[in-house]
């Protein structure tokens, strides 16, 4: 007996959506001559932000910070050379030039930004601007 299956020439075709999310992964996640981005935190207090961001063997000088309102801008370098006379077998540290930004929720100070590099890990303390900050509205009553 013979099996016969119905030929479906829709079948190979990729959503649009599977395609901006693997346009958007090779374009914007995995930089130019580097490896794939990493993930990074953000927590909020009611005074403002706190934003890491993990970046293993880049020297605080090669990291650029920008802020404004809510958005928070950095570009770093990173440069890795085998010793002279070295043969790589493999390389897992890409030498390359690197950006990314946030939008954060709510604007912020940037008068007041601090940075911190600890570990491997850019650590960014955020406070809101002040019109940006939660109020409590007391009510006055007429008699």
């Amino acid at each position: 007996m013979t099996n016969v299956t119905r030929y479906n020439p829709f079948s190979e075709v990729v959503s649009l959506r599977d395609a901006m999310d693997r346009l958007f992964e090779e374009s914007v996640i995995a930089p130019r001559g580097g490896t794939r981005a990493t993930g990074a935190n953000l927590y909020e207090t009611s005074e403002g932000f706190t934003l890491q961001i993990p970046m293993p063997g880049v020297k605080a000088e090669d990291v650029e910070i920008t802020v404004q309102q809510e958005v928070v801008s950095l570009k770093w370098e990173t440069k890795w050379q085998a010793p002279e006379g070295a043969h790589v077998h493999w390389n897992g540290f890409q030498s390359g030039k690197y950006q990314q930004s946030f939008t954060l929720p709510a604007p912020i100070n940037s008068e007041g930004v601090e940075a911190r590099y600890t570990d491997g890990i850019l650590t960014l303390t955020l406070p809101k601007a002040e019109h940006a900050k939660a109020r409590t509205i007391k009510i006055n009553t007429v008699r």
